[in-house]
This record gives structure tokens, sequence and C-alpha cells, in this order.
């Protein structure tokens, strides 16, 4: 796979990296909506340098909550903190890997979402026709695929249909990937991953944007531990 580097300027990358505003996080022109679900799953050119400079750009990983599950996501702190949408990532948020059905605590928690008043849509880089049973939630289609800037701005403009992405949060168990909501202005929250039937590469990037994230914001991370520890003790 050859990636042509044009779009981006002559400034060293670390000089990018601490500059201010995500302008580093801008999107790259190479990478296109594909079809083909082994390339959206497979390495982009914004992951290979989202996973190079998140060491160099903390603001970057920023998690705006970190919860054990995805129905420990308190919706009425969403709704009192003035969010208007939210994105929810699939394989390890609200399933394991490439799973075609989902526990029931899961669609009710997406209908507690709903009801109070949240527009939801599921966006992944994995397969997208599986959701089903998520009635009435639209699910992300055609847009670029995660951490690509642009996929998170056609996911809030098409299918949440709001402008404004300090509104909207992006749920997912991935800094490399679902974290690069943070790059397009939006609220990140971090689930911890459901283990499933990854790939090695998935699973090494996945953890080492944990690690990154672990190391600059380890208070965020205080509950989650301790739970980690009590489950290791019993």
């Amino acid at each position: 796979m050859i990636f042509h580097l044009n779009s981006l300027s002559r400034e060293p990358i670390i000089k990018r990296c601490f500059s201010s505003g995500p302008s580093f996080c801008k999107p790259m022109p190479e990478t296109t909506p594909k079809k083909n679900q082994d390339l959206r799953e497979g390495l982009t050119l914004p992951k290979i340098l989202r996973f190079f400079y998140l060491p160099f750009c903390p603001r970057m990983i920023a998690p705006f909550l970190v919860v054990r599950r995805f129905e420990d996501i308190p919706v009425d702190r969403l709704v009192d903190e003035g969010f208007k949408g939210v994105l929810l990532d699939a394989d390890g948020t609200l399933c394991t890997h490439h799973a075609r059905e989902f526990p029931q605590g899961i669609l009710t928690h997406v209908r507690r979402m709903v009801d109070q008043g949240l527009r939801v849509a599921i966006y992944t880089n994995s397969s997208n026709n599986r959701f089903q049973q998520f009635q009435g939630i639209e699910v992300v289609r055609e847009a670029h695929a995660k951490p690509d800037r642009r996929g998170f701005e056609a996911a809030m403009k098409n299918h949440l249909r709001l402008d404004d992405p300090a509104k909207v949060c992006m749920v997912g168990d991935n800094f490399i990937t679902d974290g690069g909501a943070v790059a397009a202005g939006m609220r990140f929250i971090y689930v911890q991953p459901i283990k499933g039937s990854e790939g090695l590469v998935h699973s090494l990037t996945r953890y080492w944007g944990y690690l990154c994230a672990r190391f600059y914001f380890a208070d965020k991370f205080k509950g989650l531990c301790a739970r980690e520890k009590s489950a290791s003790d019993s």
C-alpha cells in the first residue's frame, strides 16, 4: 500500500502536534469511503499518524468519561450538560467483535438515550448491516473510516442532523479510532472493551491508545482500575 503525503505541510510532525487547535489532526485526502470491509478495518493513514502522535498530543485523547460498560454511561448527566447527540461504536463497545445479536441491556440503554431526547447513530468501521435490533437508530454507512475527521463530521451532520460538535459525544473502546472524535471537536466516552476475536494488530493498537490515555489522565481511570483490582482479588 502506498501513501502519498502531499497534503502534509513541511513543518516537523512534532511541532504540528503541539500547535494550537487540531490542525494536525485534519483528515487526509487519501482516505476515501471504502465498501471493502478489510480496507475500513485495516490500516489507514489517519490511523497510522494518530498511533504515532498520541504520546505527544494528550489533549487529542482526553476522555470526557471512562466507564466499565456501555450501560454505565449516565444519560441524565449527558442531558444535563447539554449534549444533543451520541455516536456509538459497535465492536468492543456494544458487542463482541462482529457480533450480530445484541444484549437486551444494550438495547434498553440506547432506547433510554433516545427517550431523553438524545439523537443517536451507530458509527463503526466494521460491518454495518447487522443492526436490525436497533429500531429507529440510523447507521452511518458512507462516511470515511474512523479516525478520519471527515467521517465524524459527516456522521454528525447527515445522521444526527446537528452542526455543533461540542454538543456531540462519541462512545467507543478505542482511543486510536473512536477517540479521533476529539479532533473533530466532540467529547469522547471510553468504554472498557468487550473482549472478542479481534486481530492482533487491532488489539495491540487499541491497547497502545489506552496506555497513552491512562498515563496522561490517570484520575479518569481510577474507578475502572479499582473495579479491575477488586475483580482480580475475588
